[in-house]
Formats: structure tokens, sequence, C-alpha cells
């Protein structure tokens, strides 16, 4: 199963979203038996498509297939956990923002992004019994970045940002800051081609950290990149 999802993060990975069998046994650093063996039984599950090239076999993700989205939003899942178990502080905190934010805004809120989870880091270093930074913060250089997909009107932007200050250690000299976009407005600027501008979102978004609606993220990224593969 590990090894599923890592082929399948491979893909989200790649400018183009389509890779051949030997590009993935080379990046994952997998034996080309390996790579040729899943890259087949994914297929066979309807995961990835693949098109013949000559001697090669060209692989896309199957955005039809909701499994694809389940296999994505899991390995994205174990990341987030991976943090909050390496960083019992900054863990904790991130688990106490989420649990504010799903408490107060289920109704509205589809997904939430933590875009700078190293800013959390420091922050978690002034809750009691933390170790504290070696040197101040300046308040202008600490702010913790979030983005929000909701699904329509209805999300106060502003109560987001209170609510999670609200868990902030006391002396951190933190600013909270958030972008809420619905989920059409941010599948329009996916899709933007000009200067690359859907890509450069897209890279944005995934430079953070999920903290809760990973499959419907996914599914929103699969509809805007995946690629069909025809003859």
């Amino acid at each position: 199963m590990q090894t599923n999802i890592e082929i399948t993060r491979a893909f989200m990975e790649t400018p183009d979203g389509v890779l051949s069998i030997h590009q993935l046994s080379r990046r994952l650093k997998l034996p080309y038996g390996t790579a040729y063996n899943r890259i087949h039984l994914l297929h066979d599950q309807g995961i990835v498509q693949m098109l013949p090239q000559g001697k090669a076999k060209l692989c896309a993700l199957n955005p039809d297939n909701p499994m694809t989205a389940c296999l994505l939003a899991l390995g994205s899942a174990q990341l987030t956990e991976q943090y909050i178990k390496q960083n019992p502080s900054a863990g904790k905190l991130l688990k106490d923002i989420r649990a504010n934010l799903e408490g107060n805004f289920a109704n509205v809120l589809i997904t939430a992004i933590l875009l700078t989870p190293g800013q959390l880091k420091t922050i978690g270093s002034y809750l009691p019994g933390s170790l504290q930074p070696e040197e101040p913060v300046a308040s202008q250089d600490l702010t913790l970045d979030l983005f929000y997909i909701c699904s329509g009107e209805g999300f106060d932007e502003a109560a987001a940002e209170t609510v999670t200050a609200a868990v902030l250690p006391p002396g951190a000299p933190v600013k909270v800051t958030s972008m809420a976009l619905d989920r059409n407005t941010l599948l329009g600027m996916f899709t933007e081609n000009e200067n690359e501008a859907g890509l450069s979102a897209y890279g944005m978004l995934h430079e953070g950290m999920i903290m809760f609606g990973f499959e419907s993220f996914y599914r929103l990224i699969l509809e805007a990149f995946a690629r069909k593969l025809g003859r």
C-alpha cells in the first residue's frame, strides 16, 4: 500500500502529471520490476492510465476513479500525522487549531491548509514546558498563514482567525492571516494558463500542510490538472 501511495504522489509532483515506468523507477528509487508490477496493478484497478509509446508506456493518474483521490489523501494525511508526532508542541497547536475550525465552521469549511508549518514549530516553542527560542522573534517576522476552501458564502475569515488565535500561546509574537476561496473560484485559478498561474497557485498549496479535508482537496486537484491519455 505504501508504495502505491508514493507512486500516486510522484505524479502530483510532476509538472505535466505524466511519467514512464522507467521515470517512476528512478524517481522513487524502486527496482524496475517493482515499479512495473505496481503500475500494472494500479492500472488494473483503474487508478492509473497507461498509453504505449514505442517501447515505453506513458502513465498518468485516472481522475475519474474515486480511489485515486483516496490514495492521494491517505498519503497527505500520513504526512500531517508524521508532523504531529515529530513536533509535539507544534502538533498540539495544530490539533487545537483543527478542532476549533471544525467545531465552528463544519458546515461551510471543506478544506483547511496550513501554509507555514515551519512557523508553527517556532510558535509551539512558546507553550509552557517547551524550549524557548534562543533569540526573540520580531512580531512582523512570525505569521501563521492559513488557506481555506469553503462551500460558498457564510464562511467568516475574521472569525476563523479569532478562534485560531485563541489557542496560540499568549506570549507568542504571531499574527494569524488567512485566505478563503470557494471551490469553483479555486478551480478557475488552477486552470488559468497565463504565466502558469494555475501551477504557481498549486505549488503554493502543495508546500503547505493539509489539516483536514484531504480527499476533497485532491478531488479538486485531479479535476484541474489530471490529463487524459489518448491514442
